[in-house]
């Protein structure tokens, strides 16, 4: 997104203090929200194992592709460097952050999607949900200014995917 672009973004938000006020309430709220159902569902698994079902593959898989994905992501956006938009002149992030850099892949959107497919195998309703929330990451990622949407995009299609092959194979 252009910096004239976005700042069309910032002025609708800014005129719209509602708005704005929950664009950084879903930007806070849905990654942990990913997060709590992440550790809810290694604590099914773990349940699950524990009362005899045979889970133990699928609880090993809930725990290394997702870890093995976020690692993975980690060491490829700290590789890569890419600046952040709000780094470039004139651009002012609607919600203000420090990080400089580390922008590609977002990690919230990478997280958000293996996170979402973890829970495929076990509950694909869930799974569901937590695709249509990992795609709302990526929004209020972009809206607020902190990733370019290829960031996002980035993010998204590496979670989707690894986390799809880690889980279903």
């Amino acid at each position: 997104m252009s910096p004239e672009r976005y700042s069309r973004v910032y002025r609708w938000f800014a005129a719209r203090p509602a708005a704005r006020a929950a664009l950084a309430a879903c930007t806070r709220l849905l990654p942990l929200a990913q997060a709590g159902m992440y550790l809810a569902l290694l604590g099914l698994l773990a349940a699950r194992t524990a009362a005899g079902e045979d889970c133990m593959q699928l609880l090993a898989r809930a725990v290394l592709v997702p870890g093995v994905v976020f690692v993975g992501g980690s060491a490829l956006r700290a590789a890569l460097n890419r600046p952040r938009p709000y780094q470039q002149p004139g651009f002012t992030p609607l919600l203000p952050k420090e990080t400089g850099g580390k922008s590609f892949p977002s990690r919230h959107a990478l997280s958000g999607a293996v996170i979402a497919m973890a829970w495929l195998p076990v509950n694909s309703a869930v799974a569901g949900v937590l695709t249509v929330s990992a795609l709302a990451i990526c929004v209020t990622r972009v809206l607020a200014g902190v990733h370019w949407v290829r960031d996002v995009a980035a993010g998204a299609v590496l979670g989707f995917g690894l986390g799809a092959l880690g889980m279903l194979l």
